[in-house]
């Protein structure tokens, strides 16, 4: 440990850390029809379009077969489809369904309500350099692609303007790579579902 931090402040940033995600956890928990980790999964789909189940279950860290359930239980309520790598026809990958990507819409939308309550309190200065401090922190958690995508499992990569996992290069699925600051294929994801919906 540093030597000039205080044991006050490491204790301060682990109640923080609790009770942010704790509010976070509570505010997506009523949208979402399944519990445990499928709210992160649908997220984790949405951004990376075509990432297979092996991969998510590393980002949740649960086990493969741990995985395979949660994505059956999210392909019966019709969020998640599943469909053949085009790399490796071997290997299912994910994709989010229209109905998955509006629930991703709402569950991103509540995340944020919750967590930017929590800073109404805070003066605009208090802010600026919290989100200089928060960067910084951020940025030291992951060791490559996949662990910055497992961080950011409830991100909401349209909202993260110079987003401090770009360091680590995009996270490669089965069917392309995913930057963390490219968002057109989510977005086209989207119109492609608003085109279903229109027919």
């Amino acid at each position: 440990m540093a030597m000039d931090v205080s044991d006050r402040l490491v204790n301060l940033l682990g109640v923080l850390a609790v009770g942010v995600n704790d509010r976070m956890r509570s505010a997506v928990a009523g949208a979402m029809p399944l519990r445990g980790q499928a709210a992160s999964s649908v997220i984790v789909i949405g951004h990376a379009p075509t990432i297979s189940i092996d991969q998510l279950s590393r980002i949740l860290r649960l086990t493969h077969g741990g995985a395979v359930r949660l994505v059956d239980r999210l392909v019966e309520r019709n969020i998640v489809a599943k469909q053949p790598s085009t790399i490796d026809r071997r290997i299912m990958t994910l994709r989010l369904t229209p109905n998955g990507l509006q629930l991703r819409d709402k569950l991103l939308d509540l995340r944020r309500d919750a967590l930017a309550s929590l800073l109404e309190c805070v003066s605009p200065e208090d802010l600026s350099a919290l989100e200089r401090v928060a960067v910084t922190i951020v940025a030291s958690l992951p060791e490559d692609a996949l662990s910055a995508l497992a961080t950011c499992r409830y991100c909401d990569e349209r909202r993260c303007i110079d987003c401090p996992m770009d360091v680590f290069g995009p996270f490669e699925t089965l069917g392309g790579s995913t930057s963390r600051g490219n968002i057109l294929a989510l977005e086209v994801n989207r119109e492609i579902g608003r085109t279903i919906e229109k027919r």
